[in-house]
């Protein structure tokens, strides 16, 4: 019934604002951006993943987390940080499944890094 992939969607305040973020810091590819409809999306370097855009005069912040997988969540949360990306507490470790870090976009939105551990 569901094709592979899945977008996900989130409103925003400021198209240019969310671009610079998702494009600059986070290294996401920009394939469609309209200003007259207030409308983008980024490719993200998962396959199959898309996250999409629409400004909005109100946005209210999703707290469910957009989770991205990465080899090294020390290094890939020091890289984010030099860049300017704001996280949320320390690195949680959940024994034996992985390391979370979280982190917020220009409007608020929750994404995390996550690293699988190995079983013991």
């Amino acid at each position: 019934m569901f094709k592979p992939g899945v977008t996900i969607w989130y409103s925003v305040k400021s198209l240019k604002d969310t671009i610079h973020f998702y494009k600059e810091l986070l290294g996401f590819e920009l394939v469609f951006h309209d200003a007259d409809s207030g409308m983008a999306m980024v490719n993200t370097t998962t396959k199959d993943c898309i996250i999409g855009f629409s400004e909005a005069e109100e946005v209210i912040p999703s707290t469910s987390s957009t989770v991205f997988e990465v080899y090294d969540i020390e290094t890939s949360r020091r890289s984010l940080e030099q860049k300017g990306v704001t996280f949320i507490g320390e690195t949680e470790t959940v024994p034996d499944m992985a390391k979370l870090a979280t982190f917020v976009d220009p409007d608020g939105h929750s994404l995390m890094l996550s690293e699988e551990l190995s079983p013991l």
